[in-house]
């Protein structure tokens, strides 16, 4: 089964910025008939607090005229106070993502394998949902099925063990939570956006990618974090003995960056990836 992953298409009626790029993306993922396209979240420039770009960006996708399937993003239905106080995850943002794109998270059975799609915006709110996805989830893996895990933040930047990373990846103590439950499976990949970044390390069997972002790449609001920053997708062919990631650029995109258009974008956040 051939899959692109995209990610982080920041998709929008009202900020243009990017809108090369995604016309660009639209055209390249039409040429590559992939059986599934899946979207690790920031599907929106800013569905979190403005109904419209939720919609755009639902409608963006089922335009495609390809199968797909998402996880949301921070932009997409908010984030953990201490991240985003004025945007905190919540039942309306929540309800917002579902009624217009599809359930946040998600299994998906192909031969050899069992695909899993998470809503990474829920670890470490406190929100009810948080702890029913993680009962969930004790559920989901219990397979004899090879593990594909998708979710918009990365588990780490070096190490499972290190500490806070602040916005950019999943907190240790969520972390701790759902690798417990990963490691009675197994798991292949975990692949996730959120960084705009591309980039795979593996770490024992799991191979931990970063998928590039189709809309903008970050300058100097994003410290280093290693990878490469450009516009991108990611190819995953999938077979019951395992699964081969590559990058792709598609010719047309371009490497256009957020700095700046942050303040008439992104006013009060501190980081936009």
């Amino acid at each position: 089964m051939r899959i692109i992953q995209i990610s982080d298409t920041h998709l929008s009626p009202r900020h243009r910025h990017f809108a090369e790029n995604a016309e660009a993306m639209r055209a390249w993922l039409a040429a590559e008939q992939a059986d599934l396209i899946v979207n690790t979240g920031d599907l929106s420039m800013n569905g979190a607090i403005d109904a419209d770009d939720m919609a755009f960006a639902a409608d963006w996708h089922r335009a495609l005229g390809v199968p797909f399937l998402a996880v949301p993003g921070n932009h997409d239905v908010g984030d953990v106070a201490t991240i985003r106080a004025d945007q905190v995850v919540n039942d309306e943002r929540l309800a917002r993502f579902r009624d217009e794109v599809a359930d946040d998270r998600w299994t998906l059975d192909i031969p050899g394998w069992r695909l899993i799609g998470l809503n990474a915006m829920l670890y470490g709110t406190g929100h009810r949902e948080e702890a029913e996805q993680f009962e969930w989830l004790r559920g989901a893996v219990e397979t004899t099925s090879k593990i594909a895990l998708f979710q918009h933040k990365p588990m780490f930047i070096e190490a499972a063990d290190e500490g806070p990373r602040g916005y950019w990846t999943v907190t240790p103590e969520p972390r701790k939570i759902l690798l417990d439950i990963l490691r009675k499976a197994d798991v292949q990949l975990v692949s996730s956006g959120h960084l705009h970044i591309a980039k795979k390390v593996q770490h024992g069997p799991v191979e931990h990618l970063w998928s590039p972002s189709s809309a903008f790449v970050c300058g100097d609001s994003q410290e280093d974090l290693g990878g490469s920053r450009r516009i991108g997708a990611v190819i995953l062919e999938f077979d019951a003995d395992g699964v081969v990631s590559r990058f792709e650029r598609p010719a047309a995109v371009a490497d256009l960056q957020i700095d700046p258009h942050m303040d008439a974008i992104y006013p009060r956040s501190q980081a936009v990836a």
